[in-house]
């Protein structure tokens, strides 16, 4: 057998493709391709490399004959053959099975880890059952991508940031599996007596299987964390461990309840920080972070979205200061509570009721004119078109937001083509629970007679376009009425809006229908 097919034997037992095996050799697949069907032959490192990577000798992967015995009438020649067709080989043989049973820069065994608090670990699968393990650890790396480690990208690299504060520097973003690296990659510049490099910014993963320096990874309860890298644990590093309120607004790796944030100084490196994202009381995802020049900042509580924890773990809110805000207005609040709604991921089904209630019940009281300058485009009706869309487009409306609908058609600012798209929120509203749009409009104390007539018009303008979904409404309001389920101001609504949807409009303008209840009734 050849050693191109010992290679693709071994190569196939493992049931990795030749892609794979190039990748954690740093070769291409066709490298790989051409040794298996031996139109090349690996050189000594990469001899080296298959060996270990398939899990097998240097001596297994070469099957290395000895060399036949001279004949004895070889003389002198005879012992010097033996040196070098005997001798040497084994010599050879040996110092390779050394190496090859020696880690490589990025794997340690169980007795060798970095000198950092700041690394994730994982373990590498091997033919021969030995626990083996690969390690990527923040700051300047010896080697480029993939820093001596088996990694290989499983998404296509991307450059994030480019021309930065740092001479011909990049920020990469590499997706590996379940681990993201961000480095900086810097080119030489021998002008500015600048060497190549790169250096590792961030590790961050929300997969299980890597662990960090104190056996915490994706999975592990919260009390681990506590207690591994709580400062006021005994035996411990020094350290500092913080409380993190959940992260609205920037970076965020996963969704989450709140943060624990541990950040030490570590000589050569400065100050770096780990974030542990928690969420129902496990660890969803661990972020490390190089602080660069930024020094102990993200080491201090500022007690008004990092706190102090007690010995539990929990957050010290005693000193808890909130930051100044500027008043803000109802239009301003329904423009922030409904980007949190389209753009935020992260919500809790709490926070999601809040931010909702905030749109419906400011509807109101908002400026349309003003909303649209709230947006990033230049045309404003975009934003504000966005946000009706959005409105009618909803799958159910509570009580109270079928209610707020109906008193937000005389808001500042709704008119012209404004108008006219909100008649197709309130007409909406109104197939959604033609019920409740009646009784709504009998809710005592919030709209005055014009403005419930606003509310039917513009419904009953926009049913028009859909003739059976308000032959559908008006059945819905037949069988409320003669049930004799509703109220007796309920009920005089409900036969005026049924009056609408049934009456067909001349003209569209509703000008010459009655305006109330009693109206209809005589």
């Amino acid at each position: 057998m050849t050693l191109g097919q010992r290679i693709s034997l071994y190569r196939k037992k493992l049931n990795i493709s030749q892609e794979e095996l190039g990748a954690r050799l740093g070769v291409s697949r066709q490298a790989v391709s051409k040794w298996e069907t031996d139109l090349s032959a690996p050189d000594l490192n990469n001899l080296i490399g298959l060996a270990r990577e398939l899990g097998v000798s240097v001596a297994e992967l070469t099957e290395t004959p000895e060399e036949p015995v001279p004949p004895k009438n070889a003389g002198k020649k005879w012992w010097f053959l033996l040196s070098v067709c005997v001798l040497l080989p084994v010599l050879i043989a040996g110092f390779l099975l050394y190496r090859a049973s020696q880690p490589f820069l990025g794997q340690v065994g169980d007795l060798a880890r970095p000198v950092s608090d700041f690394y994730l670990e994982w373990q590498v699968p091997r033919l021969d059952g030995r626990e083996w393990y690969e390690f990527l650890t923040l700051g300047t790396q010896t080697e480029p991508f993939p820093f001596h480690t088996s990694l290989h990208l499983t998404a296509p690299e991307k450059i994030v940031t480019e021309g930065t504060d740092l001479h011909l520097a990049a920020v990469h973003h590499a997706v590996c599996g379940g681990l993201y690296v961000d480095y900086i990659h810097l080119q030489a510049d021998p002008e500015q007596g600048q060497a190549a490099g790169d250096t590792i910014c961030r590790i961050s993963t929300m997969a299980p299987g890597f662990w960090t320096p104190r056996g915490i990874s994706v999975g592990n309860e919260k009390s681990f964390v506590v207690d591994a890298y709580h400062s006021g644990k005994e035996d411990q590093a020094e350290g500092t461990l913080l409380y993190g309120l959940k992260e609205a607004d920037g970076y965020s790796l996963v969704p989450h309840d709140y943060l624990y944030i541990w950040s030490a100084f570590e000589e050569g490196r400065g100050y770096q920080t780990i974030y542990f994202f928690i969420k129902d009381g496990l660890v969803a995802g661990i972020s490390m972070e190089l602080m660069q020049d930024m020094g102990d900042f993200y080491a201090a509580a500022n007690n008004t979205s990092t706190f102090p924890v007690d010995e539990n773990g929990d957050p010290d809110f005693s000193h808890r200061q909130d930051l100044p805000q500027e008043p803000v207005d109802a239009t301003r609040q329904v423009y922030i509570a409904w980007n949190q709604l389209v753009t935020n991921e992260n919500l809790s089904a709490e926070e999601r009721y809040a931010y909702r209630r905030d749109v419906f019940t400011n509807l109101p009281a908002m400026d349309w004119q003003e909303f649209g300058k709230l947006g990033s485009t230049d045309d404003n009706f975009t934003t504000s078109e966005a946000f009706m869309s959005w409105l009618a487009g909803q799958e159910s409306y509570s009580d109270s937001e079928i209610l707020h609908i109906q008193w937000g058609c005389t808001a500042k600012g709704l008119d012209g083509a404004y108008s006219e798209s909100y008649d197709e929120i309130l007409g909406n509203a109104l197939f959604y629970d033609p019920v409740t749009y009646a009784k709504m409009l009998a809710y005592p104390g919030v709209m005055d007679d014009e403005t419930r007539c606003f509310a039917i018009t513009g419904a009953a303008f926009y049913g028009e376009l859909f003739p059976e979904q308000e032959q559908t409404a008006a059945k819905s309001l037949d069988a409320a009425i003669s049930a004799n389920t509703l109220t007796a101001e309920e009920t005089g609504w409900a036969k005026l809006l049924r009056y609408y949807l049934v009456t067909p409009s001349e003209d569209g303008s509703f000008a010459d229908y009655p305006k109330a209840p009693a109206e209809l009734e005589n």
